[in-house]
């Protein structure tokens, strides 16, 4: 933190996402409960979200920079299906467990246009459309829950919208605050 005008500054901890409607969260959560287990920390069901990229710790004075940068993205509204779970990095080495996103490349167009849009904030990191279910800590097997899960569909939902969100870590994990959102056209 540092000082501006008598007034104290503070890094902000931001990323930008596509928000989850509540009844796909809901079944997400349903099947991340099948591998609550020490060492795997489950999201939680009002955090889940699609990442179109994460920015990391930002001053509080470039979050105006970021939101006009933002606003200047158009897109149309279009469809998502969440089919499917994985892991990331693999299945040896599961740090990441998630749903897969298909929107038939429109949401990786998103992504794609807010990554060039915010270059220079955060890393330009490839894109992947996932949402969350849980994190690992420790090496575990999970190949049976892969296999049981691999082809489930858990729902559909348009994107009409991304926000702008600042995560603020917590003892008890993140919390997420919506800071602007951006529409279709």
């Amino acid at each position: 933190m540092f000082l501006i005008s008598g007034r104290i500054l503070k890094n902000m901890r931001l990323f930008v996402e596509v928000p989850v409607p509540e009844e796909l969260k809901a079944g997400l959560a349903s099947v991340g409960e099948e591998i609550r287990q020490e060492g795997i920390t489950l999201v939680k069901k009002e955090n889940m979200h699609a990442t179109l990229k994460f920015i990391g710790e930002i001053p509080e004075q470039k979050v105006k920079d970021i939101g006009q940068r933002l606003e200047k993205i158009r897109f149309e509204s279009f469809g998502c299906g969440v089919k499917g779970v994985g892991v990331f990095p693999n299945e040896k080495y599961v740090k990441v467990v998630w749903a897969g996103v298909e929107s038939g490349g429109k949401l990786e167009e998103l992504a794609k246009d807010v990554i060039a849009t915010l270059h220079g904030y955060g890393k330009d990191e490839h894109f992947s459309a996932h949402i969350t279910i849980a994190r690992v800590k420790r090496k575990t097997d999970l190949r049976q829950f892969l296999e049981r899960h691999k082809n489930d569909e858990f729902g559909a939902f348009t994107v009409s919208s991304f926000s702008l969100m600042e995560s603020v870590l917590k003892p008890t994990g993140p919390a997420y605050k919506k800071i602007a959102e951006f529409r279709a056209d």
